[in-house]
């Protein structure tokens, strides 16, 4: 994978970035299936 990576054929996408008190809109939005790519939720 890494040899990938390196290539330029693998692309990180984060479809959404969530603060914690935003857990529940993050859920919904994952629930639909409407994601691209990962759902982060930050905890500071």
């Amino acid at each position: 994978m890494n040899e990938l990576f390196e290539a330029g054929k693998v692309k990180p996408v984060i479809d959404g970035l969530y603060r914690f008190d935003e857990v529940p809109k993050a859920i919904r939005h994952f629930g639909k299936g409407a994601h691209i790519g990962k759902v982060v939720i930050t905890v500071a």
